[in-house]
């Protein structure tokens, strides 16, 4: 009874998609042919209760075909050829698939160093990366209603601030002077954040986000872009520049 493979067999159906396991089990039936659960059992020594499900993966994957003798259920390995031609098949489907994956990409694409994002599913990604960053601090220089421009405040409310305060990340904010502004300030408090005011006569079209070693600039709806900016260099020269600029802008209380 032969019981061990050469690690180049078995090498060759892991590239295939078959774990360990999978590779013996579909080694084992090769040598037997049309076989029962129980005759792959003795082969492999593994326990039935294993094989099945490993089985039922193999079917799936069609490495296995099903079929009864008698009132038995049997099992039949696949020929290597026909393995190999389904690799084939594989690979000429993924081709014809990469000009649409790759339009797919342009919601996320860039060099080294440079991620772009665009429009709302782009928005929502930028903030995920944000808030996995581990950061227990960032720094926000924004107008106020410039990301409300990609989603609704319930969702900057209830997704992005809600899983902010669940990680006890804290928002340092410099914003400038306007009703809004005011109405975000007013619950600094219970939002974890922090609020200074800079004047209402400045221009702020875009927001700049400083997290960890990265930047991220997030554009008007218009121009409908967010470019992350992975530099330790430019991420401490921007949290120099805001520092500067927090430590002279104006305090307002939350309890506006």
């Amino acid at each position: 009874m032969r019981m061990h493979y050469s690690a180049d067999l078995v090498q060759g159906l892991e590239a295939y998609g078959l774990d360990k396991k999978e590779a013996k089990v579909y080694l084992a039936a090769l040598e037997l042919g049309p076989t029962s659960v129980l005759e792959l059992s003795r082969r492999t020594s593994l326990p039935r209760t294993t094989l099945y499900p490993i089985l039922e993966r193999l079917k799936m994957q069609g490495v296995f075909r099903v079929g009864k003798k008698k009132s038995t259920t049997v099992f039949t390995a696949e020929a290597p050829a026909r393995l190999s031609e389904r690799m084939h098949e594989r690979e000429n489907e993924l081709q014809k698939s990469v000009p649409a994956l790759e339009l797919l990409q342009e919601t996320a694409h860039g060099g080294p160093g440079v991620t772009f994002y665009e429009g709302t599913d782009g928005f929502k990604r930028l903030w995920k990366q944000i808030l996995d960053s581990g950061v227990k601090e960032y720094r926000l220089l924004t107008s106020g209603v410039g990301l409300r421009d990609y989603v609704k405040e319930t969702y900057l409310v209830e997704r992005v601030i809600a899983e902010r305060k669940k990680r006890g990340m804290k928002s340092l904010q410099l914003i400038r002077d306007s009703r809004v502004a005011r109405q975000i300030i007013s619950k600094d408090s219970e939002e974890l954040r922090e609020s200074r005011l800079l004047p209402s006569d400045i221009d702020l079209p875009a927001t700049v986000i400083i997290f960890a070693d990265q930047v991220a600039f997030v554009t008007t709806r218009r121009e409908n872009m967010m470019i992350i900016l992975a530099s330790g260099d430019v991420a401490v020269t921007y949290r120099t520049l805001f520092d500067l600029v927090w430590n002279k802008a104006q305090r307002v209380s939350s309890n506006l």
